[in-house]
């Protein structure tokens, strides 16, 4: 979190002690401290370090957090509100936020960012600190023996307190799998301010083109990632790209979504053979031009699987089984993949398949064994 999100949050838990007496649970990123262990031959800043380095580490490589000094925790997990004495107060009134940040600079060769705000409940006084979340892994690159600093040693926080990721392989796998979660997490976080249509959406089913560098970028199904590979795009006027660009800046969207999955923008195809095609919905409708007949997608299911192009008279258009397909009818029907990331495939047509399926649904003496029942005429029919 930033410090801006924490601060808001530290005056509402401020606000709710004073009001209400309530304490937050420590969890990740709340903790709690009655008072400095303090050596009087140390600096204010020594003393700061003795006894917050190790936590400022800990918050900054995970989501931040926030340190409540001057309350005490007991073991049945009640609080008091205790307050600082004389010397806490002294000494933390003293520290300056720049000597921090520089001094881990030169524990990590990164910086960190911090607050510290006194705040009074009655006559008693407090200290909040604040830690930001760091974009970068803060890690030691020396031994620090009287902060308890390991050199190499990856700190965060987990379980409601620090732990040593890296000690060995099984803590290391969960440090990693905790930051690989807050990729996603934040990922989605900055494409749903941009597009909130997104939250509606399946992340893994969004596709992201970059056409000046031909490249598409969407979710590894197999290494449950977000990857990368090339792609090749047809940039001339007539190419899926610049039809899909110039129907979104003409406003008719329509034309190339759909329903399923209710995405922003289908782009059927951009992973694609040189054949024509249609898709199922589009095939309906030409048919149903064609047709004297009235009919539903359904029937046309049917029709399609008496003709033999397919084994199954309820087929899935999107990642149909193996074998779904006819092969010897492919000039009918085929399957492309729709993206090599996530290995999503769907049903297509030529239109050789328009004329075939308007001829049988419009023979009458079919209907009762294709579709159980006679359909009815359209009023220009």
């Amino acid at each position: 979190m930033s410090i801006k999100d924490l601060n808001e949050k530290v005056k509402d838990i401020i606000t709710d002690l004073k009001d209400n007496g309530r304490f937050p649970k420590e969890n990740n990123s709340i903790d709690y401290k009655l008072k400095l262990n303090i050596a009087t031959t140390k600096t204010p800043l020594e003393n700061f370090l003795l006894n917050f380095a190790k936590d400022i580490l800990s918050f900054s490589n995970s989501d931040g957090g926030i340190l409540l000094l001057g309350i005490e925790e007991k073991a049945d997990g009640t609080h008091l509100d205790v307050g600082l004495d004389v010397q806490n107060l002294d000494i933390l009134k003293q520290i300056d936020l720049n000597d921090v940040t520089q001094k881990f600079e030169s524990i990590a060769k990164v910086g960190v960012s911090i607050d510290l705000q006194i705040f009074q409940i009655s006559t008693r006084k407090f200290y909040s600190l604040i830690i930001e979340k760091n974009n970068q892994v803060l890690i030691p690159i020396k031994v620090f023996p009287e902060l308890k600093i390991v050199k190499g040693a990856i700190y965060y926080r987990a379980s409601s307190k620090n732990e040593h990721a890296n000690k060995n392989t099984t803590d290391f796998n969960r440090f990693l799998q905790i930051k690989a979660n807050e990729k996603s997490k934040e990922f989605m976080e900055i494409w749903s301010k941009l597009l909130p249509e997104m939250v509606d959406i399946n992340p893994r089913e969004v596709l992201i083109i970059n056409p000046a560098q031909h490249k598409i970028y969407g979710f590894n199904s197999k290494d449950r990632i977000l990857s990368g590979s090339d792609i090749e795009i047809d940039e001339t006027q007539n190419g899926v790209f610049n039809i899909i660009l110039n129907a979104i800046s003409a406003g008719d969207i329509g034309k190339i979504t759909t329903d399923e999955g209710k995405p922003i923008y289908k782009i059927v195809g951009e992973i694609q053979t040189n054949r024509e095609h249609i898709i199922l919905n589009s095939l309906e409708q030409e048919v149903k031009k064609k047709s004297k007949f009235k009919f539903t997608n359904l029937h046309l299911k049917k029709a399609i699987y008496h003709l033999g192009w397919v084994n199954d008279p309820n087929f899935k258009v999107v990642n149909p089984p193996d074998g779904t397909v006819i092969a010897s009818k492919s000039q009918y029907i085929w399957i492309e993949s729709m993206d090599l990331v996530s290995n999503r495939r769907k049903v297509y047509f030529s239109s050789d398949a328009i004329g075939k399926l308007a001829e049988l649904i419009d023979d009458e003496t079919k209907h009762m064994e294709l579709f159980n029942k006679k359909l009815s005429k359209k009023a220009s029919a």
